[in-house]
Parts: C-alpha cells; sequence; structure tokens
C-alpha cells in the first residue's frame, strides 16, 4: 500500500505518466489526490537478497 509522504494519505492515486524500470525496480510517478503532492513510488525484488523493496522520493512540492 503507497502512503503520501506529504500528507500521509493512503489509497488510491493519480498515474502521471507510464511506469519505467530503474535498475530492478518498477518506479510510478503518482500524485495524491487529497494534498496533489507528486512523488515517485519504487517497487522492486533485489535480485541478491531477494528481499521486497518499496520506498517513495518526493518530486515537487504540493500545490497550494
Amino acid at each position: 500500500m503507497v502512503t503520501c509522504p506529504y500528507c500521509g494519505f493512503k489509497g488510491e492515486f493519480k498515474d502521471l505518466r507510464e511506469p519505467w524500470k530503474f535498475r530492478f525496480y518498477t518506479v510510478r510517478m503518482l500524485e495524491c489526490p487529497k494534498c496533489h503532492g507528486v512523488f515517485n513510488y519504487y517497487h522492486g525484488v533485489s535480485p541478491r537478497s531477494r528481499k521486497v523493496s518499496e520506498f517513495t522520493i518526493k518530486v515537487k512540492p504540493r500545490r497550494k
């Protein structure tokens, strides 16, 4: 489940572009419907340790 890094909202997010690959991650650019913050969501399985890894990176500050 994805959580907004700006406001903590959990739920459905708007995809702003097609997902792409970065190393072993699948990256999605998402927009929060509550605060309109834009962030990248990374999800993947490490090829060495086989651990699932997921995290978010803020892209733009939320619009006011």
